[in-house]
């Protein structure tokens, strides 16, 4: 997840105290694309940040802890789960947890005094890849699902973030930020082979369900926008251009479709734009803040 953007949704929830009751989204989205598939998505919708899936029609939360936040979901292989960052009642601590998809009990994978966050599950099904700052800075691990085999990645001395899986499970690309700028970075699923993507500015990659395509968010002074290149950084081009940010893109299972973060309608919303930049529609559309969409895979 855009770390900087929904960081300062956290502690601005935090700051504010803020909590009511969940209610559904005031005002018509859009068809959606790949309508046969479920979105989730982190959303404040009056209440404390947490988790909310949408399938045509009004987004229904799940995993809503008794006490603090959820954040960052991402689907399991089959779709019957999700992986996400949950928070402790003081929203300092969050940890990475795992909840059937259909709603119950969220079971906690990690713990302890620090920030576990931005989950991502391996193709297989096997591992959790997040990051965390338990030494320090943000370094990436991996976990099983069932809280088993923890094993750290990566050891750089800068905050490495927001890591995505290859298709076929051989490779990792994450965020980096090298002398404090982030880049995107690519290496090998047990950490070793690290290298740069491309030159630019640039965070929360997502990789195309073909492999060859990786989608990011620019960095810059000015605005965030998403990007699109080739898998060994090259043939970098921009996706959106709208005003304000875009944020969070995420790939639909088909390949069709990539959804983003944006804030064309006052709030920060959920849109979807095909790759060849055609399209653009919206998702979810109201006065809630919704960050960190993903969508459910086919099966």
């Amino acid at each position: 997840m855009p770390r900087s953007r929904l960081t300062l949704l956290i502690v601005s929830l935090l700051a504010t105290a803020v909590a009511g009751v969940i209610a559904g989204g005031a005002g018509a989205s859009q068809a959606a694309p790949a309508a046969a598939n479920a979105i989730a998505f982190t959303s404040e919708r009056g209440g404390p940040l947490q988790i909310f899936i949408r399938q045509g029609g009004r987004p229904i939360a799940i995993a809503a802890p008794k006490h603090g936040m959820s954040v960052a979901p991402d689907w399991s292989p089959n779709g019957s789960k999700l992986a996400l960052a949950l928070s402790d009642a003081s929203g300092q601590d969050f940890d990475i947890g795992v909840v059937p998809a259909d709603g119950g009990p969220i079971r906690r994978i990690t713990s302890g005094p620090a920030w576990d966050e931005e989950p991502s599950w391996s193709p297989d099904g096997r591992w959790i890849a997040f990051a965390s700052n338990r030494t320090g800075n943000f370094e990436l691990y991996v976990v099983r699902p069932d809280g088993t085999g923890l094993r750290q990645l990566t050891r750089n001395g800068c905050d490495d973030t927001q890591p995505d899986w290859s298709p076929d499970g051989k490779s990792l690309v994450y965020a980096s930020r090298v002398n404090g700028k982030p880049r995107i970075w690519r290496m090998d699923a047990d950490g070793a082979n690290r290298r740069p993507l491309a030159k630019v500015l640039g965070s929360a990659p997502a990789w195309s369900p073909d492999g060859r395509t990786v989608a990011f968010q620019s960095e810059s002074d000015e605005a965030a926008h998403i990007m699109l290149m080739d898998a060994d950084g090259r043939n970098l081009r921009q996706l959106t251009d709208e005003i304000g940010n875009q944020t969070s893109p995420a790939w639909s299972p088909d390949g069709q479709w990539v959804a983003y973060i944006s804030d064309p309608f006052g709030s920060y919303d959920v849109l979807a734009v095909r790759p060849d930049g055609t399209g653009r529609r919206a998702l979810t559309a109201d006065v809630w803040s919704d960050d960190t969409p993903a969508f459910r895979p086919t099966t």
